[in-house]
């Protein structure tokens, strides 16, 4: 089935709050993962009419409103609770306590407690717990997993959800204590390429620990685009190829160029250019994903009024019966022991694709079916022949490679555009080589409507 458009927070994480009043949760990571936004983003959820407590040991209201402007409307900024090293140590002062041991400091955190106590499912974030240790630590000593089981005890006590927030990423003693344990993490995308054309990063969520809760998909992917936490479902629905008049006709975004028939991806690449070269890479682990962003591309063709050359890359099935005019669309595999021949044929059949439209036609070509065929050589010397037509013709074409063929050097050296299609935590990430962008997660929606939302 199709995947779920972009959400705010896994299923997994909702469920766990729904439990009970008073869980505990430890977000943890290295800087800059989305950990802050992550705990915003469940106190959004948790929260109704500003009812949480934001105790912050980096930053100001101000500040979080300034990089956060959506959180003012869950948080007023009476409810943000400066706690940075010198506020911290100036309020346990001023609260009379004797600084010699830890229930000075038990008692400070106390007070937000029972301030929550009157709060319609109050939940309490701290940020980051890490730095309330080291502020404290002169008085804490070598009771701190003595301070975090009691300060969990409070938040169960008073039905009041906790969230600590941690820099650090190893297992460490508050992991046993707390009820859930979620890590958000930034990788690279796997790839084996010389000067970094394909390094990309990406977000992730990791569910540790959630007790009460069956972890359906342990890990995410995850998008801070436009400030905000969202996570992206896994889709496993793999379609056969099919040439359909559903969906609503994109026009071309301007003279020069064609309509991929997938708006965010013509944001994005501009569109396809007459006589150009573009190449789409298929990467371990796509299966038939990736055949509705060629659907797509060939029905909008044709609705443009375009003729559709398809040479189908192994496993890619279609039939007439799948295009809904099939007198303008040629489907073609590699035939005959004599390449130069068939490459002469297909000549042929170009050029009466283009009386019969009356214009340049697109060509989707699977290389690793020509390839698998004739060999490389044949490749070579085929795809000489192809893009010199192109250029005379403005045919725009589209190379289907999968990762690792041979030919996979020389389709990049021809590209004018490249774009590379991987799996992604059960999805599908899509991002340009040439030009460079930056990783898109691609979501099937309804109607076979393809939407891209950037990976930041």
């Amino acid at each position: 089935m199709p995947a779920e458009p972009a959400s705010s927070l896994p299923k997994e994480i909702c469920q766990f709050f729904q439990i009970e009043g008073g869980q505990t949760l430890l977000i943890k990571g290295l800087p800059g993962t989305g950990k802050t936004t992550l705990a915003l983003e469940i106190m959004s959820r948790l929260c109704r009419e500003q009812k949480g407590l934001y105790i912050s040991t980096r930053i100001d209201p101000r500040r979080l409103y300034a990089t956060n402007p959506w959180v003012e409307d869950i948080l007023p900024a009476r409810n943000v609770v400066n706690a940075t090293q010198t506020k911290l140590l100036e309020s346990l002062k001023g609260m009379g306590k004797d600084q010699s041991n830890y229930y000075a400091v038990l008692d400070f955190f106390k007070v937000f407690f029972e301030e929550a106590e009157d709060m319609d499912n109050p939940t309490i974030v701290i940020d980051s717990w890490d730095a309330v240790l080291n502020y404290t630590s002169h008085l804490l000593e070598g009771s701190h997993a003595s301070f975090e089981q009691n300060i969990c005890e409070f938040a169960r006590d008073l039905d009041t959800n906790l969230i600590f927030v941690s820099e650090f990423d190893s297992v460490m003693p508050l992991d046993y204590i707390v009820d859930g344990v979620v890590s958000m993490e930034q990788f690279r995308l796997p790839a084996s390429d010389q000067g970094g054309m394909r390094t990309r990063y990406v977000r992730q969520i990791n569910l540790s620990k959630l007790r009460g809760v069956e972890i359906g998909n342990r890990i995410y992917t995850v998008t801070l685009h436009g400030g905000r936490f969202r996570f992206f479902e896994p889709y496993l629905d793999q379609k056969d190829a099919r040439i359909a008049s559903e969906g609503v006709r994109v026009p071309d975004p301007n003279e020069d160029h064609i309509s991929t028939g997938i708006p965010d991806l013509d944001i994005v690449t501009g569109g396809l250019r007459y006589g150009s070269c573009n190449v789409l890479e298929i990467g371990q682990g796509v299966g038939k994903r990736y055949y509705q962003i060629l659907t797509a591309l060939a029905s909008n063709a044709l609705k443009n009024g375009r003729g559709v050359f398809i040479l189908p890359s192994i496993g890619y099935q279609l039939s007439s019966q799948d295009i809904f005019v099939p007198n303008n669309v040629i489907v073609s595999r590699p035939e005959g022991e004599d390449p130069v021949s068939w490459g002469q044929d297909l000549q042929e059949k170009w050029n009466g694709l283009r009386e019969r439209t009356g214009r340049p036609i697109l060509n989707i070509i699977g290389l690793d079916a020509i390839e698998f065929a004739f060999g490389y050589k044949a490749v070579l010397n085929l795809a000489n022949i192809m893009i010199r037509s192109w250029k005379e013709t403005n045919d725009i074409n589209v190379l289907v490679v999968k990762s690792g063929q041979e030919s996979m050097n020389m389709a990049i050296h021809t590209a004018d555009t490249y774009l590379l299609v991987s799996e992604l935590n059960g999805g599908l990430c899509i991002y340009g080589i040439i030009p460079r962008t930056e990783p898109y997660n691609m979501l099937l929606e309804e109607g076979n409507r393809i939407s891209l939302t950037p990976i930041v």
